[in-house]
Formats: structure tokens, C-alpha cells, sequence
């Protein structure tokens, strides 16, 4: 018995030798933030924005790019910016000096949802045709023109072999993929590759005018809105619930989509009784970035304190 004893008092000795476990704190979440956004009131700026810096990191004019190359390794896919409102047709012609005109051609324009078989230029691998690109509008609405485009790939980079319609001289530019990058970026303006995005982990939203496809009515719409990054980056849109209720167990109740306008255009709507945007603060939506953080954000505003519109006001809070 003694020695039960003994043994059983020596436990407790032990055991208090031990220190205690320390309960794990809560990852700080903080408050409500907010942030107004500079598009201009003639949408002319394209911002990248970061939730976790709560600032722009990257602006540019929207009309400073016209084609952008897939970073993606084995991935060749030509993106059209339709923040110009730009359109492209194929052609059936192999040679650029072929194509002195615009007749019979088909244009289209590259979809919003970010899919790479939604673009205009998706398949010139496989056909080698001459495609027709219809440059838009500048900032001031004066037609930019058209270029008559031919793309090959050479040691992994894209050649573009270029001319305008109404001019007989041809010139070429090359752009290389950059593994820190969603893509490169090339202007007919300057004849020459631009620096326009940060790097694909640096931000989480571009906002930007662009074209959206309104199916019922089939029509191709200039907007303004919200693009999610491409890489890794997924969105939630929430509608039956108020944004202060929102949680991180939301995240297992809906579902997340990759395509890049999701947050869209739609969180606003413009009265025409009264002339001025109305934006939409029950339309809700939770991002989950590229570096693997879930915010939970919502529009409360389309103006600024002059009330002029391209202003778009965000709230948001780290899940």
C-alpha cells in the first residue's frame, strides 16, 4: 500500500513540472475597412487592387495595351482588351498583305468570363489565319482603326506580324512569356510590349471598363466593373444574406467560381428617371485570393464626395 501510495504522489509531483498549455489566440481579423477607387467619371483608368494592402498597386490608362499573351506555360491564348471596345474577325487569308479591307467579315468580341475558348483569337494555332482586329475607341471616342494581325510561336514566344488596313508596311513585335506574370502585354500605339500588370500574387481585383454579352437581348455592352485576378483566385457572390452576417462558415455553404466576372458589373444600376447610378450593397461577395485569404466584401458606392460617377466604394473584412 505504501508503495501504491508513493508511486501515486510521485505522479502528481510530476506532474506539476509540466508547464500549462497556453490557449492559441484568434488570428486577428480586425474591423470593417473600406477604400474608394479611382476609375475617373470617363472610366479611363484600369486599376489592380490588393485586399491585404488595401491599396492599388498597379494603374494604368485603359487604352495603354491592345493584345495580351498567356503566361501559362504550354498555354498560347491572345487576349483582345475590350476596355477599348475592340472587336476581331478571322479571315481566310494566309498572307497579310492579302487583307486590304473589312467586307465580309464577322467580328466578335472576347467574353468577360475569362475562359481562354472564349476568346476571339482562341484557335489561330490550329487555322494560321490572318485575323482583323477592329482597335476601338480612344479615350476621347476617336476610332483607332484596324490592324490586320498574324501570330507563330517562336522558342516559346509569340510573334505578331502586324500591319494597319490602308498602310502596305508590315512590322513584327515579340513577347515573351515571365512565369511572375498572368501575361504580357503589347501595344499597336508604341509598336512594342508595355508594362501593365503587377505580378499575379501582388493583387486580387482589376477594375476596369470592359465588354459584357447580354445573351436575351444579344448584345455586346461596354461596362464598368470588377475582374478577379486569374490566378487562384476564386469568388463567391452571396444575395440572401447581410453583409454584417456573413462568416467563414459561408464558405461551405455556397460556391465558388473561377470565372473572372463573377463580381461583374451588376452590383450597380443606373435609374434613368433620376439620371445617377444606384449600387447595390445587399449584393455580397466572399474572394479567395491567390494567397489563400477569404474576404468577405460588398459595394456601397459609385460616386465620389464631388459626385462625380467611377468611384467605386468597397467594404470589406479579412474572414
Amino acid at each position: 500500500m505504501r508503495v501504491v501510495l508513493a508511486a501515486f504522489l510521485g505522479i502528481i509531483l510530476l506532474t506539476g513540472c509540466f508547464e500549462k498549455d497556453e490557449p492559441i489566440q484568434p488570428f486577428p481579423r480586425g474591423e470593417v475597412e473600406g477604400i474608394s477607387l479611382e476609375v475617373g467619371p470617363k472610366y479611363t483608368h484600369q486599376l489592380y487592387y490588393s485586399f491585404a494592402q488595401n491599396q492599388v498597386v498597379k494603374s494604368n490608362d485603359r487604352d495603354a495595351w491592345d493584345l495580351a499573351f498567356s503566361c501559362e506555360a504550354g498555354n498560347n491564348t491572345v487576349y483582345m482588351n475590350t476596355g477599348n471596345s475592340m472587336y476581331g474577325a478571322i479571315t481566310d487569308k494566309n498572307m497579310i498583305s492579302e487583307v486590304n479591307d473589312t467586307s465580309g467579315l464577322t467580328f466578335k468580341w472576347d467574353w468577360s468570363n475569362g475562359k481562354d475558348d472564349s476568346t476571339v483569337l482562341y484557335d489561330w494555332e490550329n487555322h494560321g489565319k490572318v485575323a482583323v482586329l477592329d482597335l476601338g475607341y480612344t479615350i476621347d471616342n476617336q476610332h483607332r482603326g484596324y490592324a490586320k494581325v498574324k501570330f507563330s510561336v517562336q522558342n516559346d514566344s509569340l510573334l505578331i506580324t502586324y500591319g494597319m488596313i490602308g498602310q502596305r508596311f508590315e512590322r513584327s513585335a515579340i513577347l515573351g512569356k515571365d512565369n511572375f506574370y498572368n501575361r504580357v502585354y503589347f501595344s499597336f500605339s508604341s509598336d512594342s510590349k508595355v508594362d501593365i500588370e503587377p505580378v499575379k500574387t501582388a493583387y486580387d481585383l482589376i477594375f476596369r471598363q470592359y465588354i459584357y454579352y447580354f445573351e436575351v437581348e444579344d448584345l455586346p455592352y461596354s461596362v464598368v466593373g470588377a475582374l478577379s485576378n486569374p490566378t487562384n483566385t476564386d469568388v463567391m457572390a452571396i444575395s440572401d444574406k447581410d453583409f454584417a452576417d456573413i462568416t467563414i462558415d459561408d464558405t461551405l455553404s455556397y460556391s465558388f467560381s473561377e470565372q473572372q466576372d463573377v463580381i461583374g458589373y451588376d452590383w450597380k444600376e443606373f435609374n434613368i428617371d433620376e439620371g445617377v447610378y444606384v449600387v447595390y450593397p445587399d449584393k455580397n461577395f466572399i474572394i479567395r485570393t491567390a494567397l489563400g485569404f477569404y474576404y468577405k466584401f460588398h459595394f456601397v458606392d459609385f460616386y465620389n464626395t464631388s459626385g462625380e460617377r467611377g468611384y467605386p466604394k468597397v467594404e470589406f473584412k479579412l474572414l
